[in-house]
């Protein structure tokens, strides 16, 4: 232990004598440097000294520092400037190189406290890589393949917008990086790391065929609704009016329920996405519940009734009316085999109608069971959507008091995946041309289906873009659990990674997933937790690691044209949810309004008429109050007065007025 005191004493002395030496020689320099300056400013030249002799001029300055002059060469002595000039350059050249010091001292130390340079680091993707695998000419080169209505034209003259999407700026090479319209890819950016405005809004503008935004936010809505309104149509599937878009969204889950294969898949995601707890009972509780789902939908498909009707059956836990729609429809051939008999089994029991209504929750709210259910000729046309450059978007929470209606969001979209695939499998490409996007902004909270996996797997052969957005993975462990997390993160042809906070678990295996070169992490958990605000790291295929620069929709080249839309789309919802204006009271002094009295009146013949076959006349209007009242009459009536035509003093003959 006291050999090591020794030592450590021995190198702070070594220390201290170092930084002696080293102010000693810096002082002597600039002490040198302003005798020098000093001749020349005033006039007499450069003096007859070099750099050598400052360390000989600043000991003789010492012992005679009045006089300056005596510390230089006698041949350099007559050039120099007075003594007033000199003590002046040097106070000011002590105080520059004092401040310079301080501020590379600083500077070294912010330097070491945060990062090593990353730049130059080994085991990022060389330049080369990147052009191969996520340069604009890659993505370029695979359109005839992604998009066969483009076969023919030379590849480099495409946009590659038209058939990709732009991530950002490699740091290294500077290249431009893109992913393919075929690229699936999941983005882990924490809570307001700019995945909105870096990634989701950029390329919902861009998406060069129909898209489907999700969100629990109107954020990415109001940047991009009107920019998308100048390519096609733009629907909002928003039950509780957040947007204000007149232009609505309607969709019935009794849509395509004639097929009992529809009916299968969509009562199972039902009960799926609403969370349902099977308790105790197990497996014959859920099958039970499925089962009568799928009846119900089935019969209200083939019974061509409103999804209201069907939601009133549930309320009053009756299948009486369904299960005749049923046994009709099996008379006509109409209904699957087995329904009838399926339904009346299960419903007998009243446990499962419980559990029936848990499932069907999320259709209680009066404003989505309007959404869901539209009139014949309302519902909403996907088949048409995917033919131009339209635009969905849903608006939805999780939640359950902000409406919870992600059940609902999650079965349509089941139902549009398939339908998207189904619809590329009928063209002789097996592909969609125009592309269909499916941006999926905080996916956990809207789309729970168990199915994402899947789509992630599958969509790109069908030129079907899909983007998925999560906070961390543990959410997605959370909503999917752990294997299916993982085969998620699998079928990503690319995974996003931004800063932001996490777990140390999640944040080590974010960095394993980066990489390693020579056994050292190419990004370590810290640097991956500090990345700064616009960049990110990309991993894509077989290509390493790559981190970028991201640009914000704020700095694209039509920034005015985006924040002119934006200013109109805020501005109208703005104007919806501006108070009424105030009514304001009558004052005394205003004259009253006119009033007009409504009166019925039945008039007798005069005895002065001629024709005495006439009978009563009868007749209503309207007369102003402040009309002539008969006098006296027989004639009965509400208004302002009666009485018997001829009577009064104006001479006409009044037997057909009413008052």
């Amino acid at each position: 232990m006291a050999g090591n005191d020794d030592d450590d004493v021995y190198t702070l002395f070594i220390g201290i004598g170092l930084l002696v030496v080293l102010l000693g020689g810096a002082s002597s320099f600039l002490t040198w440097l302003a005798g020098q300056v000093s001749g020349v400013i005033t006039g007499g030249g450069w003096p007859d000294s070099d750099p050598t002799d400052c360390i000989g001029i600043a000991f003789r300055l010492l012992t005679h520092p009045s006089d300056p002059h005596s510390a230089w060469p006698p041949a350099a002595a007559a050039a120099l400037g007075s003594a007033p000039i000199f003590f002046f350059l040097l106070f000011v050249f002590l105080a520059v190189a004092a401040v310079g010091t301080y501020f590379l001292v600083r500077l070294f130390l912010n330097f070491r406290r945060r990062r090593t340079v990353r730049r130059f680091r080994l085991g990022y993707a060389s330049g080369w890589e990147v052009r191969k695998l996520l340069s604009a000419q890659r993505v370029q080169s695979m359109a005839w393949q992604v998009r066969p209505s483009m076969h023919g034209r030379p590849p480099r003259s495409i946009p590659p917008e038209e058939v990709g999407f732009y991530l950002g700026r490699d740091i290294r090479s500077r290249r431009k990086l893109y992913a393919s319209i075929e690229d699936m890819a999941i983005f882990i950016s924490a809570p307001r790391q700019g995945k909105d405005v870096h990634f989701v809004t950029p390329f919902t503008i861009d998406a060069p065929g129909p898209v489907i935004v999700t969100s629990s936010r109107r954020e990415t809505f109001i940047n991009t609704a009107m920019i998308r309104a100048q390519y096609g149509e733009v629907y909002v599937f928003d039950p509780w009016n957040w947007t204000g878009w007149p232009n609505r969204m309607r969709w019935s889950p009794l849509q395509g329920c004639e097929d009992p294969n529809v009916c299968a898949v969509r009562s199972g995601t039902l009960v799926e996405s609403s969370g349902f707890s099977i308790g105790r009972e197990g497996g014959t509780v859920l099958s039970g519940v499925i089962t009568i789902i799928r009846c119900l939908l089935h019969a209200g498909a083939i019974g061509r009734v409103n999804f209201r009707e069907v939601m009133r059956w549930i309320y009053e836990a009756n299948g009486e009316e369904a299960l005749e729609i049923l046994r009709q429809g099996e008379r006509e051939g109409r209904t699957a085999p087995g329904y009838p008999g399926q339904l009346e089994f299960n419903m007998r029991n009243e446990a499962l109608w419980s559990g029936v209504m848990q499932v069907m929750h999320a259709f209680s709210h009066p404003p989505v069971l309007e959404d869901c259910s539209p009139e014949p000729g309302e519902e909403f046309d996907f088949a048409k959507f995917l033919k131009g450059r339209n635009t969905l978007y849903f608006v939805a929470k999780r939640q359950p008091d902000w409406g919870g209606i992600a059940p609902v969001v999650t079965t349509i979209l089941e139902q549009y995946f398939r339908s998207a695939r189904g619809a590329a499998m009928k063209n002789p490409t097996g592909r969609l041309d125009p592309p269909l996007t499916f941006e999926l902004n905080q996916v956990a909270d809207v789309f729970v289906s168990g199915g994402l996996p899947t789509y992630m797997g599958e969509s790109g052969g069908y030129s079907i873009s899909v983007h998925v957005y999560l906070t961390s993975l543990a959410e997605a462990r959370a909503k999917w659990g752990a294997d299916r997390t993982a085969a998620l993160l699998d079928n990503a042809t690319m995974k996003i990674i931004s800063g932001g906070a996490g777990t140390i678990k999640d944040i080590s295996d974010l960095s394993d997933l980066v990489g390693k070169h020579d056994g050292k992490q190419i990004l370590s958990p810290e640097e991956l937790r500090t990345m700064r605000f616009g960049r990110a790291v990309v991993v894509a295929g077989t290509a390493r690691p790559v981190e970028m620069w991201l640009t914000p929709w704020w700095k694209r080249k039509d920034k005015d044209s985006i924040e002119r839309a934006k200013a109109q789309v805020e501005a109208m919802i703005q104007q919806m949810h501006a108070p009424p204006p105030p009514v304001t009271p009558p004052s005394p002094d205003d004259p009253p309004p006119p009033v007009r009295v409504t009166a019925t009146v039945t008039v007798p013949p005069s005895d002065t008429e001629t024709d005495t076959s006439a009978g009563p006349a009868t007749g209503t209007g309207t007369a102003p109050a402040t009309g002539k009242a008969p006098r006296s009459g027989a004639a009965s009536g509400t208004g302002a007065g009666a009485g018997t035509p001829g009577d009064d003093d104006d001479g006409d003959d009044d037997s057909a007025i009413v008052w």
